[in-house]
Parts: C-alpha cells; sequence; structure tokens
C-alpha cells in the first residue's frame, strides 16, 4: 500500500477531544430564532459506527442515528444535545449527564437489566468484511483466523462462539478502527453489523472490500437506549419514532445514509 493511501486511511474516520455538540434541527435552519425547547442531553458513541453515528474532528456528531434523534425531537417538542461518550460503559453512565444513547446499540437480555429500550428503528445481522481475494467465503472461515471487531458488542461474543478459541479476537475500540485494520493488512476480516460494513464497502471502493453475510444468523433489532426506569421519556421517544414513520421522516432519513448501499440492511419493521 502506498504512503499516501496509508496516510489517508490515517485521516479517516477519526475523533477529536474536542466537546459536546448541539444538533441544529431541519426546522431552525436558515433564520436566527432562539430555541427555547427544552434540551435533551444524548449520549453518542465517540468512535463511530458508521454511518449510524460518526463524528468530526471536533466531535461534531452526524449519521442514521444523529438524524433519527434529532427529527423525534423535533415531533416531540424538544431539542437535543449531543455528548460524545467511548461505547464502552455509554449504556452504564445513563443518567450522569445524559438520559437517551444513541449508537447502533442491538437490544440484548443483558443490557434491558440495566437501561430500557425504546421500541426498534433497525433490523440488521452481522456479517463479515474482508479483502476481494480473501479465502473467506462463510462465517465459518473466521476459525484459525485474525478477526477484528469492537469490544464490548454483540459482534464480540458472537466472534468469540464462531472461533471456538481457533483464532484471535483483534478487538478494536471503533467500527473504522477495525475495518481500517483489514485495509492495512492487521487483521484478516473486521466482524459487525451488516449496516457499517456495506457503508465502509462502498465508501472505499478503491481498497476493494468483500462483504460476507449468513441469513441463518440471528437478526439484530437496534433502539435507542434510555436511562433506566425512565417511563415518561420512553414513551415520549416511543410516540416520536411512531409519528416520523409515520409521516416519511423515516424513510428520507433512511434514503439519505443507505440509498448508495448495493446491498442494503432491512430498516425496522413496523411496530
Amino acid at each position: 500500500m502506498s504512503l499516501v493511501v496509508m496516510f489517508s486511511l490515517a485521516a479517516c474516520g477519526g475523533s477529536g477531544s474536542g466537546g459536546s455538540s448541539k444538533a441544529q434541527s431541519a426546522s431552525e435552519a436558515g433564520n436566527f430564532v432562539q430555541d427555547t425547547r427544552p434540551v435533551q442531553n444524548v449520549f453518542f458513541e465517540v468512535g463511530g459506527f458508521a454511518p449510524f453515528v460518526m463524528a468530526d474532528a471536533d466531535n461534531r456528531p452526524s449519521g442514521f442515528g444523529i438524524d433519527l434523534v434529532t427529527a423525534i425531537g423535533d415531533k416531540q417538542g424538544f431539542q437535543v444535545n449531543f455528548v460524545p461518550h467511548p461505547f464502552v460503559g455509554m449504556l452504564e453512565d445513563l443518567g450522569n449527564g445524559a438520559d437517551i444513547a444513541v449508537s447502533a446499540i442491538s437490544i440484548t437480555d443483558e443490557r434491558k437489566t440495566i437501561v430500557d429500550f425504546t421500541n426498534s428503528h433497525f433490523e440488521t445481522s452481522l456479517g463479515l468484511i474482508v479483502p476481494e481475494n480473501s479465502p473467506i467465503t462463510s462465517l465459518n472461515d473466521v476459525k484459525g483466523r485474525n478477526i477484528a471487531t469492537v469490544v464490548g458488542t454483540v459482534g464480540e461474543s458472537t466472534l468469540a462462539k464462531l472461533q471456538a478459541g481457533n483464532g484471535t479476537v483483534v478487538q478494536s475500540p471503533s467500527m473504522w478502527e477495525a475495518v481500517r485494520k483489514v485495509m492495512l493488512k492487521e487483521a484478516d476480516g473486521a466482524f459487525a453489523d451488516l449496516g457499517p460494513l456495506y457503508y465502509y464497502s462502498n465508501k472505499y471502493k478503491e481498497q476493494k472490500l468483500r462483504v460476507v453475510s449468513d441469513n441463518t444468523l440471528p437478526k439484530e433489532h437496534y433502539a435507542l437506549a434510555v436511562k433506566k426506569g425512565n417511563t415518561e421519556l420512553l414513551n415520549k421517544l416511543n410516540r416520536g419514532l411512531e409519528q416520523i414513520k409515520a409521516d416519511g421522516t423515516y424513510d428520507k432519513i433512511y434514503q439519505k445514509w443507505f440509498s448508495t448501499s448495493q446491498n442494503k440492511p432491512n430498516p425496522a419493521p413496523a411496530e
């Protein structure tokens, strides 16, 4: 790989150490009227999980999940203040600086013991991203390989089960870092949800990456996480989610972030 490509990979997808950033809703754009709506703080994964949550060098967030929460706030009468937080510990810290968390957060029984989840807003499953010429053709081929995945995710535990002690789980702090290891030939593949894998394979076509999926794997359902016991906020978010699905806002957000994917993940089924 040329030095130019290596430097470009090192520069992409990173996050700086800046403070929180207040998202401006579509209804506010283009005018200077002060927003007097109540503010709701929202943790977002500072390491990024494209295209659901991403951040620039100043920790200004963007992505499917960011637009989703902003749109729900517009419907339910609150503005959002996005607060950067590493994925590790993000759910446990709800109630300490923010009451909502957004990323590609899968609903699991274990997580239900520490947070409450909204209705699902996205359905996907797990897969691999590998170099185009890789001999890996199925998820069973992770055995004996060095496979990167994001620490603390469902993907990490599933990968460990698939390898069954035969292979190496290369822990990465973010989805971008996991995929970057594949690009730099530091890992044989990256194991994660299909949404970001298809996003990166399309965004970096020059890297000639290939996505390996398995329809027999259980589906993962993403949701917003809420501080445990905050039923009022949970109901408000669910009502907002229903509203943006009903009026077409959800579909517009989905097309914005997934319209270029050759193989799109499935949006959430109707609640």
